[in-house]
């Protein structure tokens, strides 16, 4: 049956519409896919933008460097230990270049370097294993000495310690009003194995703990200003703040009362019994010199010293007679080092190590130790140099308040180590350790002490086995002298 042409004409356009209908699914699902594909591109850029800014404000700096006594220090953390390190250390610069002298201006030359580690910091700078077992050895100090002995930081001693010492540069004023009840800390001693440095006496607060935290604020002033002026002179624009100092230096001697708290207690004062022996022996000398060659056998060295000991003994006859013995050093003594100073010669302990470090001959220790203040010896004392005549002039007893200052810096190093045992710490980046040469089974021998100096003015004689160097040098040990 064939179609009419109306029903030809009608599937015709049933077709044309169907296939236009196609065509315009085909680009609506092009079009679909396009803005899917472009919306989940930026959607995908979101995420990765997002988690780029996560990982470097989030992640990175809550990210562990060390743990220790309950606390843990993140990097942002470490960012800010590292900013209050170099402002201690500038502030430092700051007061010790401000007392002038030739060291003066190499003080303020550190600054700008010190300004750089700041500029370069962030979360992501390598940590500085000192500025971190700093931090660690910190919060140790801090629960440890809470733990054991019921003592917390407070700013108020923090601040009197800090007045008395940066106030009497930078605000004389205030350090007059809030001087301290004790000694300032004092730099020295042995340093302890946490790298906590005791000092010696640090001052106790005033009792007007807010007038102390008042008298701060013109002298972190002055610092700060002394700071960024520094820096303008050539060129630069500081990155720390005043309240970077107050911080850095609150710590700093924050720090500082807390082990003095600690070794007080540790030592009380009222259980502490002063020793009346002596640590130091105080002489004179009269040498008269033997010169005794390098390969001079047993009779030789016999008779060179039999030769000299009629000289000396008429001069210890004169000692005995009563004659001046500082005179007669300064006029016949052959040590000519020492005569220079009317035969005084550097104080020694009773193993005979001096303060120069050296070590005295041992029979001239000896002689010494026998000795009661202000006497001479009566009898001549023969040592590697020649026929000593020898004066006691002084013994040294420390005070006793240097005695317990003592103690407490000795109970405060013994007390230090225990705490690794009892704080264990955790190191996510371990901090870089200097390299320690390994203990040997003994000490090192002390150099010998010079105790025969030859003339400057004069050509020294060859090199024997009696002449020492006048300045003795730590690295190295003379030769052994024969001896009858």
């Amino acid at each position: 049956m064939t179609q009419s042409k109306d029903e030809a004409r009608e599937q015709s356009r049933r077709v044309a519409h169907n296939r236009d209908h196609s065509r315009r699914g085909r680009e609506e699902r092009r079009r679909r896919l396009v803005l899917i594909t472009t919306f989940s591109a930026i959607g995908i850029s979101v995420v990765a933008a997002i988690s780029g800014v996560l990982y470097d404000r989030v992640y990175i700096p809550s990210k562990s460097v060390a743990t220790a006594a309950g606390q843990t220090l993140t990097r942002s953390g470490y960012v800010t230990e590292k900013r209050l390190n170099v402002a201690s250390q500038i502030a430092q610069n700051i007061l010790l270049a401000s007392f002038g002298g030739q060291f003066a201006e190499r003080f303020q030359q550190q600054n700008p370097y010190l300004e750089t580690e700041v500029a370069s910091l962030s979360v992501t700078s390598e940590p500085d294993g000192a500025v971190v077992q700093q931090w660690v050895d910190r919060q140790v100090l801090i629960k440890a000495s809470a733990d054991d002995y019921q003592v917390t930081q407070d700013e108020g001693t923090a601040d009197q310690a800090f007045i008395h010492d940066y106030g009497q540069v930078f605000g004389a004023a205030a350090a007059a009003d809030a001087a301290p009840t004790a000694a300032s800390p004092t730099p020295g001693g042995k340093e302890p194995t946490m790298t906590i440095r005791p000092t010696q006496g640090a001052p106790t607060a005033s009792p007007d703990a807010v007038k102390a935290g008042t008298l701060v604020a013109p002298i972190l002033d002055q610092i700060f200003k002394n700071y960024t002026e520094s820096l303008k002179a050539v060129g630069m624009t500081g990155k720390l703040t005043r309240d970077d100092f107050q911080q850095a230096l609150r710590l700093q001697y924050g720090r500082q009362v807390l082990i003095e708290a600690v070794k007080e207690q540790l030592v009380p004062e009222a259980s502490f019994v002063a020793s009346t022996e002596p640590t130091g022996y105080s002489t004179s000398h009269i040498l008269i010199r033997v010169d005794v060659p390098e390969n001079a056998t047993e009779a030789q060295i016999q008779a060179l010293y039999d030769a000299k000991k009629p000289q000396a003994a008429e001069v210890l006859a004169q000692i005995t007679a009563g004659a001046d013995f500082a005179t007669t050093a300064a006029s016949v003594s052959e040590d000519y080092t020492s005569r220079k100073k009317d035969g005084k010669m550097d104080s020694f302990d009773k193993t005979g190590r001096s303060v120069a470090g050296t070590t005295f001959a041992p029979e001239y220790v000896t002689a010494t130790l026998a000795l009661t203040e202000g006497s001479a010896t009566t009898e001549l004392v023969k040592t590697s140099f020649g026929w000593h005549i020898i004066k006691l002039n002084s013994k040294v007893v420390p005070s006793a308040e240097d005695q317990l200052s003592t103690a407490r810096t000795a109970a405060f190093e013994a007390w230090i180590p225990t705490l690794a045992v009892k704080f264990p710490v955790t190191y996510a980046v371990q901090p870089t350790e200097t390299a320690v040469a390994a203990p040997t089974a003994e000490a090192p021998i002390a150099p010998t002490a010079a105790l025969g100096g030859y003339p400057t003015d004069t050509p020294e004689p060859p090199a024997t086995a009696t002449v020492v160097a006048t300045t003795p040098i730590p690295t190295t040990t003379p030769t052994a002298t024969k001896q009858p």
